[in-house]
């Protein structure tokens, strides 16, 4: 058996072990709270594509010495603002929690309604990649996009949803309230 399939089984247990005494409701919360998650990564994964199309462009226009056309119908203000915080882009085991700083950083962006980004690269239980990038805009809305194209399991698509209300959960991020999730 591979390291990593023991890995996978061990964070399996660990997960389970904990349920085992949670009443329903906890065990459905804890189901929905990682369901969002992963459609979050492809949301957030969506975001970054958009930014980094929209840098290219108006990188290459500057190069030019031209004036930079504006950014596309719908990029977020927090991905074209130069004064956007950068939590970073981490990747994380399946076990794990986003770093606490990182998780710090993104909480404190939008409590004081500055423009922030944080991204996480997550293992599904087979080890396939689910991206997920958070984007936090002036007004305190933070755009979630999931990338679960790569997941041989998954929906394989790209969603973005608008949430509100972020908070610690369990090193993780979670939301008081989201939109529903949309393909991108």
């Amino acid at each position: 058996m591979s390291a990593h399939i023991r890995e996978a089984i061990a964070a399996l247990k660990h997960d389970t072990a904990a349920l085992k005494l949670a009443p329903p409701a906890q065990v459905r919360a804890r189901g929905e709270t990682l369901r969002r998650k992963r459609v979050a990564g492809g949301v957030a994964a969506a975001t970054v594509l958009t930014a980094v199309g929209v840098f290219a462009a108006v990188s290459a226009t500057a190069d030019r010495g031209t004036n930079p056309s504006p950014p596309p119908v719908g990029a977020s203000a927090a991905v074209t603002s130069a004064a956007a915080v950068d939590c970073g882009s981490h990747e994380v085991g399946q076990s794990e929690g986003l770093p606490d700083a990182a998780i710090t950083c993104f909480l404190d962006a939008v409590e004081a309604r500055r423009p922030a980004r944080l991204a996480e690269t997550r293992p599904t239980i087979e080890g396939d990649p689910i991206r997920t990038v958070y984007v936090a805009d002036a007004d305190g809305a933070v755009q979630v996009t999931i990338d679960n194209r790569q997941d041989r399991f998954g929906s394989r698509g790209i969603t973005r949803q608008t949430c509100t209300g972020p908070v610690v959960d369990h090193r993780h991020i979670g939301f008081a309230q989201c939109s529903s999730p949309k393909a991108v």
